[in-house]
């Protein structure tokens, strides 16, 4: 709790940066103006604070003077310095100018020695990629060691993101080290000063920085310890032998460590590439064209998607060697895409593990081959999908084609109460639930981001692809075309259902106006390999971290759900508690579908188990039959309408435990994580027995 010229504030927060930088656009976005409190204690130069409620909490963001580098050279960049020096306040915001990264990434390091309670935000990040600059933003986090977020003061991109990162930090949720850059034998000089400097008047300084700056001949730090006259001493002698020593200054090696750290960071995390203007032009006159551009958007998003399913599974490119009648093609491409190699070595693993495993005792064979490892290869098996994704929407966005084509369909998105970013989750949705429930962060404002967490789930993602494509085969077993079009309508649906959902939420909410797309397109330019792989590699990493250890201890959950009973350990999963608590479904799945009671648990046990993971709905029904995967399907014994209804109900009712496990940790509600779930059974059941009615009477 800080008070800033009588106000009282939860945190106060210095924002600092380079002039020119983008710093009172950047006020006037987040307070709306700046707020004259008064002048700086004996001076002239005025005092302007920004007062912000966030997530109810009252931030004060101090707008200091603009400053190179902590060695100042006009009084104004005397006050900024000392105001840091000070510690009366409890983060500190650099802004960095992302455009000349090169020069401005200076003074963050330098402030970084200085505290670990820091935030930067990289401004003009809406020109950014215009001009051919690429950032990798995590890698740079990480080298540097404390939180970078991208922001456009312009479009409002990153800001809400700045805020929270304030205060995760002012709260000690986000914590992070000083940076530590080598001075090469200068270090040895910091470290025997170290020895003398005292923390106890210091406040938030580190001793690292603080015997730095005095063998760097700091006035200002000087004066800070001047009731420390054997510091200071110790300090000057020192100077002396360094310089003696090596024949140049202290301050000189430190300035020449901290630009050979930056450039060293920036040649890890930077690409320029050249921009094609001509090429710009011939392309914006297709995706940008009011007609045209929708719907060549939407093809060029068809294909990419295709090919990455292709490479994936095998699908659509198999229906169409079916349909030439090259069947045995297609089951090459299915057995040989990625997802048909993993299962193959996965099932292949379990076979030799259960083989080494054979002394052992089922119920400990079976942990580790299908709990463990099965886990493993449920988490594995998201992954090449997750990553082609990440891949085909890093090489549309970095091209420039990317942000052509959200343009291109923002009218048409801005319908359902959503901007042209809501493309990236809808298109990532049908890869992964999970990645693009995260993918809700890019959004233009709060609202459209739970439009997005919301409406996501309604996507039919991967794992449901092949519960549809068996369903399909059974449905109409010897018509391609059929098949096709089921499964076409029924990836219509999905988006249809996430359009309306959308629509919905924005009715709902208190903001009804749809939201504003302001963005810079960038000049057309070929991909980067670099820049591709930063931002597919973040974006797999990320759901590795995030939700592939959630699949993982699902799947654990899943085998001891159907590996244990009221008597124990079971080798057969009819007796386990997944299928005794089935049979309660099936029963309510027998009265609304008019099923067959020896079926219907079945369905209700497999509907159970595919909200735990949903590609292992048609493995329950054939591993409860003992029977293929088609043939399993057929001997439940669904007429035609009752296998269009429960394939529908299977499609929406909910996507996986992981998703709505990340729903919640989004949305950080468990009302509202509860509410959604209900309300997506709800619609499922809703078309479901719609569909089931109306089937009937034709």
């Amino acid at each position: 709790m800080g008070v800033i010229e009588g106000r009282s504030c939860d945190y106060v927060i210095a924002v600092v940066g380079q002039p020119s930088v983008g710093k009172s656009t950047f006020f006037a976005h987040v307070t709306g103006e700046l707020v004259r409190v008064a002048n700086w204690p004996g001076t002239t130069v005025e005092q302007k604070v920004g007062i912000v409620t966030f997530e109810g909490k009252t931030l004060c963001l101090v707008d200091l003077p603009g400053i190179y580098g902590l060695s100042p050279t006009s009084p104004e960049e005397e006050i900024t310095k000392n105001f840091l020096i000070s510690g009366n306040w409890d983060v500190v915001l650099v802004l960095a100018d992302s455009l000349i990264l090169e020069r401005s990434i200076y003074l963050p390091i330098q402030i970084g020695e200085m505290t670990s309670k820091l935030v930067v935000s990289l401004t003009k990040w809406d020109v950014t990629h215009k001009m051919g600059v690429h950032i990798d933003v995590g890698k740079l986090s990480s080298k540097l060691g404390f939180p970078i977020i991208p922001i456009s003061s312009i479009t409002g991109e990153g800001i809400r993101e700045v805020l929270a990162t304030l205060v995760r930090v002012a709260e000690g949720k986000v914590r992070s080290n000083p940076i530590k850059i080598s001075y090469g034998l200068l270090d040895s000089y910091v470290n025997e000063l170290m020895e003398l400097v005292s923390d106890e008047k210091l406040i938030k300084l580190p001793k690292r920085w603080v015997a730095l700056r005095l063998l760097e001949g700091d006035q200002d730090i000087v004066n800070f310890v001047k009731d420390r006259p054997d510091v200071i001493e110790k300090s000057e002698k020192l100077r002396e032998e360094f310089k003696k020593a090596t024949g140049r200054m202290p301050e000189e090696i430190a300035i020449l460590g901290r630009y050979e750290y930056a450039t060293q960071v920036i040649k890890e995390t930077i690409v320029r590439v050249a921009v094609r203007p001509r090429i710009t032009t011939l392309i914006d006159k297709v995706y940008l064209h009011p007609l045209a551009g929708p719907l060549v958007s939407a093809i060029t998003l068809f294909l990419v998607s295709a090919l990455a399913f292709t490479i994936n599974t095998g699908f659509p490119f198999t229906y169409l060697l079916r349909s030439l009648g090259l069947d045995a093609a297609a089951n090459a491409l299915e057995s040989y895409s990625l997802s048909g190699l993993l299962e193959r070595f996965f099932t292949f693993a379990g076979e030799v593990l259960r083989t080494v495993l054979g002394n052992l005792s089922k119920e400990i064979a079976s942990l580790l081959a299908d709990g463990i490892l099965g886990g493993l290869g449920t988490v594995l098996s998201f992954l090449p999908l997750v990553f082609l994704v990440s891949v085909s929407l890093a090489v549309l966005e970095d091209s420039g084609l990317g942000p052509r084509m959200v343009v291109s369909l923002h009218n048409s998105l801005k319908f359902f109460g959503l901007s042209g970013r809501a493309l990236y989750p809808l298109v990532i949705g049908f890869g992964c639930n999970v990645p693009a429930v995260i993918q809700s962060r890019i959004s233009v404002d709060e609202v459209e981001r739970r439009e997005i967490i919301v409406s996501s789930p309604f996507i039919l993602c991967q794992a449901r692809l092949i519960v549809l494509l068996y369903f399909t085969k059974v449905l109409f077993p010897s018509n391609a075309i059929f098949q096709a079009l089921m499964m076409t309508l029924l990836y219509f649906t999905s988006i249809i259902l996430y359009l309306l959902t959308a629509k919905l939420v924005r009715f709902l909410s208190n903001v009804k106006e749809p939201p504003e797309l302001i963005m810079e397109l960038p000049i057309m330019h070929r991909p980067s390999l670099k820049v591709v792989w930063w931002g597919s590699w973040s974006n797999t990493k990320h759901f590795l971290y995030k939700a592939g250890v959630i699949i993982f201890a699902l799947s654990i959950l899943s085998w001891v759900l159907l590996s244990y009973g009221p008597t124990g350990y079971v080798e057969s999963p009819e007796t386990s508690y997944g299928a005794i608590a089935g049979s309660y479904l099936g029963r309510v799945l027998e009265a609304l579908y008019n099923l067959r009671s020896e079926s219907s648990w079945v369905i209700g046990y497999a509907l159970i188990y595919g909200f735990i993971a949903k590609e292992g709905l048609i493995a329950s029904v054939s591993q409860l039959t003992g029977l293929a995967e088609e043939e399993a399907l057929t001997s439940l014994g669904l007429d035609f309408a009752q296998g269009v209804s429960i394939l529908i109900f299977m499609m929406f009712y909910v996507p996986c435990m992981a998703t709505v496990a990340t729903i919640y940790q989004e949305s950080k509600s468990l009302k509202f994580t509860l509410g959604l779930t209900i309300y997506l059974v709800s619609v499922a059941l809703l078309i479901s027995l719609i569909t089931y009615r109306i089937l009937l009477i034709v």
